[in-house]
């Protein structure tokens, strides 16, 4: 009973974050960073501001371009997790089923990146964050790692297997003081972004 009491404060932590991350995304997706900054108000200019802005042709393209980008994200992710299309593509293909499933999921976002004129993803980081890349391994390699060690037993093959991409992750993973540097300074612009007040807010 004192164990179960103990996890309704990591519960309600968890349900306050989950729910202020939605708050947020709310807040983000809104008109207010389209239209700049509206004034905060409850009365019929808030109502104006709307129909303004729903009016607008600048503004109304960019969100018709962001629709469809968003519909041909969620259609390709729908229509091929349909149990009709699995059974025809895993007839068809077999185990590169999913390999397919992937790969058309990264040419929906190539579209994204094309539409908006982004070109290669990684052209858009800078030198530095490339030479942190090159000497970083993905941290879904350490669920990869747990899964592969967490185990009740480990036969002979599990243990190989085990042995080897772990041998090959960690050779892999090899931060040096320049990259440690790149990494405090981003940690640092990122704090300060977040300390600045938002626009709109006083003091």
């Amino acid at each position: 009973m004192a164990t179960a009491l103990l996890l309704v404060p990591a519960a309600l932590a968890s349900f306050i974050l989950a729910f202020g991350t939605g708050v947020e995304f709310v807040r983000f997706t809104s008109l207010r960073p389209l239209l700049g900054g509206m004034p905060k108000s409850d009365g019929p200019d808030a109502h104006q501001g709307w129909l303004a802005a729903l009016q607008d042709r600048s503004i109304l393209a960019p969100l018709a371009w962001d629709l469809g980008l968003l519909l041909l994200f969620v259609g390709q992710h729908s229509l091929m997790a349909t149990e009709t299309v699995k059974a025809w593509m895993s007839r068809y293909f077999g185990v590169l089923q999913r390999s397919l499933y992937v790969a058309c999921t990264a040419l929906a976002l190539q579209v994204y990146y094309h539409v908006l004129g982004l070109g290669e993803p990684l052209a858009l980081k800078s030198p530095r964050a490339l030479r942190l890349f090159s000497h970083l391994r993905h941290p879904v390699c350490v669920e990869l790692l747990t899964v592969l060690w967490v185990v009740p037993t480990l036969g002979t093959d599990r243990l190989l297997l085990a042995l080897l991409l772990t041998l090959y992750l960690g050779l892999a993973h090899g931060l040096d003081q320049q990259d440690l540097r790149y990494l405090r300074a981003q940690l640092q612009r990122k704090l300060h972004l977040l300390s600045r007040p938002q626009e709109g807010e006083t003091k």
